[in-house]
């Protein structure tokens, strides 16, 4: 196995994390997409959530690529979840998993302590620059309201 594959969505190398006995996750620092070796998963997710995931990714389709680690065929399936399905990507010949862009956490929420991974970005970059402009415009308009509900209050009161 390859120490430092490339990412599979922007060809960029990942970082390994993890170890022989554990298994390993490969992270991508630029997409924030990972790769996560079969005995990762053994050892990091709950049984019954990774058996319901494989069989959803293995009765799949198709992904168009090649496993990064073995050059495996890789799989696609929907993996249902609380909210909407995700699509994870499978090798079908090391069982390793490929899930982008932070689409492990539905079902590892502690995925960036456990796999030690840095979290000075935020999930996604394009939807929190807009929730943070879109806070201000709220917060404008409350003012704006208060404002209008005082000068009423100034009038009816003088």
């Amino acid at each position: 196995m390859a120490s430092d594959p490339g990412c599979p969505c922007c060809n960029s190398t990942m970082e390994m994390h993890g170890d022989a006995v554990g298994g390993h996750l490969h992270y991508c620092a630029h997409c924030y997409g990972m790769l996560t070796t079969n005995r990762w998963l053994d050892t990091n997710m709950d049984a019954q959530v990774l058996r319901r995931m494989k069989t959803a990714v293995f009765n799949g389709l198709d992904a168009g690529y090649s496993c990064p680690t073995c050059e495996g065929e890789m799989v696609k399936g929907p993996v249902p979840t609380s909210r909407a399905p995700i699509e994870v990507d499978g090798c079908l010949k090391c069982g390793s998993l490929w899930f982008d862009n932070r689409e492990i956490e539905p079902f590892i929420p502690e995925i960036r302590e456990l796999a030690n991974l840095p979290d000075n970005d935020p999930p996604f970059p394009e939807i929190s620059a807009s929730l943070h402009v879109a806070k201000l415009v709220v917060a404008d308009l409350f003012g704006a309201i208060s404002s209008i509900t005082k000068r009423k209050r100034d009038d009816s009161e003088g």
